[in-house]
Parts: structure tokens; C-alpha cells; sequence
């Protein structure tokens, strides 16, 4: 009994240690960054550009305010393309996932790293909810402090082989 308190206390904790302000940041950029990847024509399918927000049933609530912040700002568009943000969960996810990009709340999760692995052999973006998570494999991350920075991952950015636009190298802050 016990063990199930505390299993479910440390769910409630994980649900609200997600920064509402950070997902809003992310929300707003992530998208744009896709547009910023100089193959994104060919992650294009039937004009409709696709990300994927990966998660655990414990992140399932964030996953969900995430994509909901991403649908009311986007309106299902980015630029000229139909957008599109789905909802995967981490035990659906396959090898067959043919999204743009991916989201995860923790690379850490030894169920996360088959997204981070699919993500570099089909060099997708993989945005990562915490630059933290850079040391799992993680592209791309955001973070809020006085400012907006957006990390990259220079350590791993040889195996994703995504090029991006040269106005992305400059605003992103490199991370070895």
C-alpha cells in the first residue's frame, strides 16, 4: 500500500515539475525551428508537416497542454503546409513513424531512446524538453530564464545530419 502512495505521489510530482511558461516558449518556437531545417521538403508528406509528441501515460497530461498550446497558435498551419502535432504514446511508438520531428518531456527513460535512435537514422529533429536531456541525445532544446535560449547540440548534430539554415547557427547557442 505504501508503494502505491508513493508511486503515485511521485506521478503528481513529475505532472507538475513541467514549467507552463517553458512549454508556452516551446510551443512558439519548436515549429518554427522545423521550418529552419534545409531538407524539411523532403519530410513533407502530402503537404502536411508533422510533429510528434512522444510520451509516457505519466506525461500524458503535459503531452496533451503541449500540443493544445501548439493547435491554438498555429491553427493547424505553418506557413503554406497543413500542421500537424499528434499525440504518440511512447508504447505505440515504432520504427514506422514518419513524423517531421519529435518531442520528448525525458530522454533519459530507457523506453525514450528508440525515438532518439529512430530520430537520428531518419535525421529528424529531436526537441527535447530539457537541455538536460543533451547527454541522452537530444538535439534541440529551449530554455527561459531572463531571456529565450535555444540550445543545440553540437555533440550529437553529426548524427542526426539535419543542416539547418545559417540564421539558425546564429541564434542558437551551441552546447559541446
Amino acid at each position: 500500500m505504501r508503494f502505491l502512495l508513493l508511486l503515485l505521489f511521485t506521478i503528481d510530482i513529475m505532472a507538475l515539475s513541467v514549467d507552463p511558461l517553458l512549454l508556452q516558449a516551446q510551443a512558439s518556437v519548436f515549429p518554427k525551428i522545423m521550418l529552419l531545417d534545409n531538407a524539411i521538403s523532403n519530410k513533407i508528406k502530402a503537404n502536411r508537416l508533422v510533429l510528434d509528441i512522444v510520451h509516457t501515460d505519466a506525461q500524458t497530461a503535459s503531452a496533451t497542454k503541449l500540443k493544445s498550446v501548439i493547435d491554438t497558435e498555429y491553427n493547424n498551419s505553418l506557413g503554406d503546409l497543413r500542421f500537424e502535432v499528434r499525440l504518440v504514446n511512447i508504447k505505440d511508438f515504432g520504427a514506422q513513424e514518419d513524423a517531421a520531428a519529435y518531442y520528448v518531456f525525458d530522454a533519459s527513460l530507457p523506453s525514450v531512446k528508440k525515438v532518439v535512435s529512430h530520430a537520428k537514422s531518419a535525421q529528424r529533429i529531436c526537441f527535447g524538453y530539457s537541455y538536460k536531456d543533451f547527454n541522452d541525445g537530444i538535439l534541440i532544446s529551449l530554455f527561459v530564464k531572463e531571456r529565450t535560449y535555444i540550445y543545440l547540440n553540437k555533440s550529437v548534430l553529426h548524427q542526426y545530419a539535419v543542416k539547418f539554415t545559417p540564421i539558425f547557427y546564429r541564434i542558437a547557442k551551441v552546447i559541446e
